[in-house]
């Protein structure tokens, strides 16, 4: 256990002492170990904890520790756990458009999607469409852009995506399969083995410090850019409805004003940490590079096609997106002017 970690924990002892101190839940729907997530949900805690001077004191417990991942959305709405750290897309069976909140293929950087968010009405929907199952949602945390995903082979036409067994979910895996892959939903333990067996041919999963801790470039030689199906994600975090409007103004302000903290420090900490990761990868022999620009044109044009299906299928999802694009016009314009590019 490091010094900071240490400290933190003593912090959040000692401010959970404190008269009148509530102690609440907050399960992960990660594992404490990965990297930046997990230290993330322990700084979110610790600024909680300091910014409402003891009277909240969030227990941070990793994956599975209370509720399996997938249910832990479910719990937090029964008022069996308090609060959750997830991924929207989880939540995407339930609500096709919660996916835009995890990520958006084709989409926005991390400024740009945390811009729109909070200032161009994305919270406002997001509350709405949670508001059902008795959830109250807010970013916590920003996923910089992942990598486009491991490949057991190279990728160099449209061709040869199909038939490839690939481990990627929601939007993204609706994507590939137009373009004739196989997508399949796999736990991450899982994945590593499956590449090794030839169950999997490809996968994705995050940016590569996570990758480097699960071992993919022991198992896979071709990694590729970008992250066309996550250029930017958030981490979640989401309180029990009746819970929420129970705590005071200030103390609803000072776990807000925590997600903005980590938001923040997510993105610092976690771009500049990349860069010796893919030397790592280089020096073991992985091949580190761009897909080419004709498999990007591809998997754009099937993005476009989805969400036209979406959109047709489902309201949310089509105010959603619908709320996107105009702040995507007006921003996109005043970058481009502003861009030295």
């Amino acid at each position: 256990m490091s010094y900071r970690t240490t400290a933190a924990a003593a912090v959040l002892a000692v401010l959970a002492t404190a008269a009148g101190a509530e102690s609440y839940n907050l399960q992960s729907a990660f594992p404490k170990a990965l990297p930046v997530l997990g230290p993330g949900i322990d700084r979110f805690a610790e600024k909680v904890a300091t910014l409402t001077g003891g009277e909240i004191a969030f227990k941070h417990l990793g994956a599975g520790e209370l509720s399996p991942p997938f249910e832990v959305f479910d719990n937090v709405g029964a008022g069996a756990i308090e609060a959750g750290m997830s991924f929207a897309g989880y939540q995407a069976g339930k609500e096709p458009a919660a996916a835009l909140f995890g990520s958006i293929p084709f989409g926005p950087d991390a400024i740009k999607y945390v811009s729109w968010v909070n200032h161009g009405g994305g919270l406002e929907l997001w509350r709405e469409m949670y508001e059902p199952y008795n959830v109250v949602p807010m970013p916590c945390g920003v996923i910089i852009s992942e990598s486009g995903g491991w490949y057991t082979k190279e990728i160099a036409t449209v061709e040869d995506l199909q038939g490839l067994n690939i481990r990627i979910g929601g939007l993204g895996g609706e994507i590939l399969a137009r373009l004739g892959a196989n997508p399949m939903s796999l736990p991450a333990g899982e994945i590593s083995t499956s590449l090794e067996t030839g169950r999997l041919d490809g996968t994705e999963l995050s940016f590569p410090l996570v990758d480097r801790l699960m071992g993919f470039d022991q198992v896979a030689s071709h990694y590729y850019f970008p992250g066309w199906h996550q250029p930017s994600g958030f981490i979640e975090f989401y309180m029990n409805k009746d819970l929420w409007e129970g705590l005071s103004d200030q103390n609803r302000a000072a776990i807000e004003t925590a997600c903005m903290d980590l938001n923040l420090w997510t993105i610092g900490i976690a771009v500049a940490a990349q860069g010796e990761v893919l030397q790592e990868f280089r020096d073991k022999g992985v091949t580190v590079q761009r897909f080419p620009d004709e498999v990007l044109a591809a998997l754009r044009e099937a993005s476009d096609a989805v969400y036209a299906e979406q959109e047709e299928a489902d309201e949310m999802f089509g105010r959603v997106m619908a709320s996107y694009r105009a702040f995507s016009e007006a921003y996109d314009e005043y970058r481009a002017l502003s861009s030295l590019d």
